[in-house]
């Protein structure tokens, strides 16, 4: 654990020494992909929540959550029973932005998830940390497609995770209606990796489908689908598929940064012949901040 945490923390570091222009600068070049219009007639309240609900935002911030499981138990198509999956964890998200120019001609947002898992019985360690680096080549005034770089960094043990190294892609497509008040689109990762440290194999996991939408009311509060993936098995042809709630709310401060409070509930609607751990109750709690420019 101790090793992906300076993992992580030389990570950040490097990317937080870019100057605060240039976080300014892109944020002049891009129109966010929130309704953000250039004429300034969306009313700000509107464009700051759905920035900070926008998981690649042109915005440097950081995100602490905290999710707790009940898994499901039945028999699998072997006729075992379901495995069970972790008991909790606690995950930290940093979205660091770099300008148009920086390495290349277009804006990059870098997402970085670190996650310590705790397996029932207490034992803790490191979690699959993941990072993706999205180049944003298609903007328009309402939305804006990006591509990129997925890395899956091996976790503490397979009990947390797995334990090799893992390469892929990212895609996000995001696009607002309804004046802003709708932000809708899909955030896709694909990885591949051995299947063991000590073997030559590599195979597909999982793909990874993450539906989006966010509805906004008045006085700050909005409501989610949440962080819902659909996963899509691709030896076994079968789908896991969550159905999420939640309701959040964005608070500004005097120093032009927002907050995003937020709880989520999620359940698995499809799993009958996934042969994984599928959870039948997740809770969600989170507090992120975004910072002002």
């Amino acid at each position: 654990m101790k090793k992906h945490l300076i993992q992580t923390i030389a990570l950040v570091t490097a990317m937080l020494i870019i100057p605060q222009a240039q976080a300014a600068e892109q944020e002049e070049m891009v129109p966010q992909a929130h309704g953000d219009v250039q004429d300034g007639t969306m009313p700000g309240e509107v464009k700051e929540e759905v920035n900070t609900n926008d998981p690649t935002a042109a915005a440097i911030s950081a995100s602490f959550g905290w999710e707790f499981y009940n898994w499901h138990s039945d028999k699998i198509s072997s006729g075992e029973t379901r495995p069970q999956g972790n008991d909790n964890n606690f995950n930290v998200r940093f979205v660091i932005p770099l300008a148009a120019g920086t390495f290349g001609p277009w804006p990059i947002i870098n997402r970085f998830t670190f996650a310590n898992v705790e397996a029932q019985g207490g034992t803790s360690g490191s979690g699959n940390a993941e990072f993706i680096s999205l180049f944003v080549p298609w903007k328009w005034e309402t939305g804006k497609i990006g591509i990129g770089p997925a890395i899956n960094l091996p976790a503490d043990d397979k009990q947390f995770g797995a334990d090799v190294w893992r390469y892929g892609l990212s895609a996000v497509f995001l696009e607002n209606s309804f004046e802003g008040r709708l932000m809708w689109g899909a955030l896709l990762r694909q990885v591949w990796g051995q299947t063991d440290a000590n073997s030559d194999s590599v195979i597909a996991s999982a793909f990874v489908f993450q539906p989006i939408a966010v509805y906004q009311f008045d006085k700050g509060w909005y409501i989610s689908n949440g962080e819902s993936p659909i996963a899509y098995h691709w030896q076994d042809k079968e789908y896991l598929v969550p159905l999420g709630f939640r309701l959040g709310k964005t608070i500004g401060d005097d120093k032009g940064g927002t907050w995003n409070v937020y709880g989520e509930y999620r359940t698995n609607v499809v799993y009958k012949d996934w042969n994984g751990a599928a959870a039948s109750d997740i809770i969600r709690i989170n507090a992120s901040y975004t910072f002002g420019n």
